[in-house]
C-alpha cells in the first residue's frame, strides 16, 4: 500500500486502537477482585493463626507444673492438674522382689524322675506352678538347665522368673519374682515339703514417710499418693537425709502463651490497618519488617502457620469494608473491657497503645504469673474470658459459609464474570479484525491493479 503497510497491519492497529478502552477495563477490574481476593485470604489466615494461639490459652498453658526433687533418692513425673506444694520425703527402705536359689552339682545335674514340684508366688494358693517330675522327666534326662526352660515358659507361670548362676563347680538355681512387695514371696516345695531353697534377698514393701504420714507400698513407684504425681523410688535415705519435692507452676509455659497471644493480636491488627487505609510504600516496608523481626526472635519453626505479609499492591484492599474495620475495633473494645474476675489486662502488665495495638512489660506479668496465676487463668479460662470474647467475634468471619467465605465465594464469581467478559470481548475483537483484514485486503489489491494499469501508460 502506499503507506508502506500491509492490509493486516491496518487492521491490526485499527483492532488495537478500537479495543483498548474495554482491555484496560476488564484489567482494572480483573486486578481489583484478584487483590480483593487475596487480600481476604491473608485476613483468614491472620484469623485462623489468633484463634490457634486462643486455643493454646484455653487449653493447658495455665495447669502446666514443673517439680524438683532435693536429691537422687527419688524422681517424680508431674501432671498438669497436680497441685502446688512443698513435701518433705523420707525412704527408709526400698520395695524388694523375693528371691531363693538352690545349689546343684552342675547345669548337668539330674532331676528326678518322679514326685510333684510346686512353685507358690504369694499368699493365694491359686498362683501356684505344679510340674509332675514323671511328666516332665520321665526319661530321667531333664536337667536343672532344663527345669529353667520349663518354668519360665510354662502358661502358669505365677510371675517367678528361673535362672543359673554359675559358682565355680556348683551352680545356683535361682527364683526370683517378678513383682516387688512383701506379698511376692515364693514357696517351693516336692512333694509337699520343703526343697531347701535359700532366701537371698527378703521379700519387702516399700517404706516411706511423706510430710510425716507413714506409707507402705508393694511397689516403689507410687502412683495415687499424690493427686497428679508419680513418685519413684529409687534407694533408701540415710540416718536424718530426706528428699525436698517442689512442685510449682510453669509460669515460662503461661507466659510464653500470653506473650503468643499478644503478637498474634498484633500482627492482625497490623494486617487489618494494612489492608483498610490507604499508607505509602516505606509504611508497609516498616510494619513487615517489624513482623519478621519478632518471626526470628521466637524462632518458629512452623512457618506455614506464620501471617502472610501484605503487598504493597494489597494496601488498602479492604478500605471500603466496614466490616472488617468493625471486626477490628469489637476485638480492640473485648481487650479493653475487664475479665468477669474485675481484673484489666493492664493488671499483669498488657496495656494498649495509641496505635491500638498491646506492649507488654513482662517484668510486671511474670510477677502477675507468679503472685496469682489463678487469678490470671481466670481472665483467659472463666467465664467471660478474653479467650471466649475473641473466639465470638472471630468465628462468624471464619466459619463455614461465614462472612469471609461468602465474600470469597462472591469475588470467585466476579472474576469468572470478568474473564466471560474479557473472553467474549476477544473473539468479537477477532471478527472486526477479519473484516477489516478483508477489506484491506480488497483495497490493497485494487490499488496494486490500478498501479499495474497507469504503468501501461508510461
Amino acid at each position: 500500500m502506499i503507506s508502506g503497510m500491509s492490509g493486516s497491519q491496518f487492521a491490526e492497529q485499527l483492532i488495537g486502537a478500537e479495543r483498548m478502552g474495554k482491555d484496560q477495563l476488564y484489567q482494572s477490574n480483573m486486578t481489583k477482585h484478584q487483590t480483593q481476593l487475596d487480600a481476604y485470604e491473608i485476613l483468614e489466615k491472620s484469623l485462623n493463626q489468633m484463634t490457634k494461639n486462643l486455643e493454646k490459652l484455653d487449653g493447658d498453658a495455665f495447669d502446666s507444673k514443673t517439680s524438683t526433687v532435693s536429691d537422687d533418692n527419688a524422681s517424680i513425673t508431674v501432671e498438669s492438674g497436680a497441685a502446688t506444694g512443698s513435701y518433705d520425703l523420707y525412704v527408709k527402705q526400698l520395695a524388694q522382689a523375693h528371691q531363693i536359689s538352690k545349689s546343684f552339682s552342675g547345669e548337668d545335674a539330674a532331676l528326678p524322675t518322679s514326685g510333684v514340684l510346686t512353685i507358690q508366688v504369694g499368699p493365694d494358693v491359686a498362683d501356684t506352678l505344679t510340674l509332675d517330675m514323671a511328666v516332665y522327666n520321665p526319661g530321667g534326662n531333664a536337667t536343672v538347665s532344663d527345669l529353667t526352660g520349663m518354668i519360665n515358659s510354662h502358661p502358669d507361670n505365677p510371675g517367678v522368673q528361673a535362672s543359673l548362676v554359675r559358682t565355680g563347680g556348683q551352680v545356683e538355681l535361682m527364683l526370683s519374682s517378678t513383682e516387688t512387695g512383701a506379698d511376692s514371696t515364693i514357696d517351693v516345695k516336692m512333694d509337699g515339703a520343703d526343697w531347701g531353697m535359700t532366701e537371698r534377698r527378703a521379700a519387702q514393701d516399700a517404706e516411706l514417710t511423706l510430710n510425716g504420714i507413714d506409707i507402705k507400698s508393694s511397689s516403689n513407684y507410687l502412683n495415687n499418693v499424690i493427686d497428679g504425681v508419680s513418685i519413684e523410688l529409687n534407694k533408701a535415705h540415710g540416718v536424718g537425709e530426706s528428699s525436698t519435692i517442689k512442685i510449682e507452676s510453669d509460669t515460662d509455659a503461661s507466659e510464653q502463651a500470653v506473650k503468643d497471644f499478644v503478637d498474634s493480636f498484633n500482627e492482625l491488627m497490623d494486617q487489618i490497618n494494612q489492608l483498610t487505609r490507604s499508607m505509602g510504600s516505606s509504611v508497609l516496608d516498616d510494619i513487615n519488617d517489624d513482623n519478621d523481626k519478632d518471626k526470628d526472635e521466637d524462632d518458629d519453626d512452623d512457618d506455614d502457620d506464620s501471617p502472610s505479609s501484605v503487598t504493597e499492591d494489597q494496601l488498602g484492599a479492604l478500605k471500603g469494608d466496614s466490616s472488617v474495620r468493625m471486626l477490628q475495633n469489637s476485638m480492640r473494645s473485648a481487650i479493653f473491657d475487664p475479665a468477669s474476675n474485675g481484673m484489666r489486662l493492664s493488671d499483669i502488665g498488657i496495656e494498649m497503645t495509641r496505635e491500638g495495638k498491646l506492649e507488654i512489660d513482662e517484668d510486671k506479668l511474670a510477677k502477675a504469673l507468679k503472685d496469682d496465676p489463678g487469678a490470671i487463668e481466670a481472665m483467659f479460662t472463666g467465664s467471660d474470658n478474653y479467650v471466649d470474647r475473641m473466639d465470638g467475634i472471630i468465628d462468624p468471619f471464619t466459619k463455614s459459609n461465614g462472612y469471609l467465605d461468602l465474600k470469597q465465594e462472591n469475588l470467585d464469581k466476579q472474576i469468572t464474570r470478568v474473564e466471560d467478559n474479557m473472553a467474549r470481548h476477544d473473539y468479537q475483537m477477532e471478527q472486526r479484525y477479519q473484516i477489516y483484514l478483508a477489506q484491506f485486503t480488497a483495497m490493497e489489491a485494487t490499488i496494486n491493479q490500478l498501479n499495474s494499469a497507469s504503468a501501461l501508460f508510461y
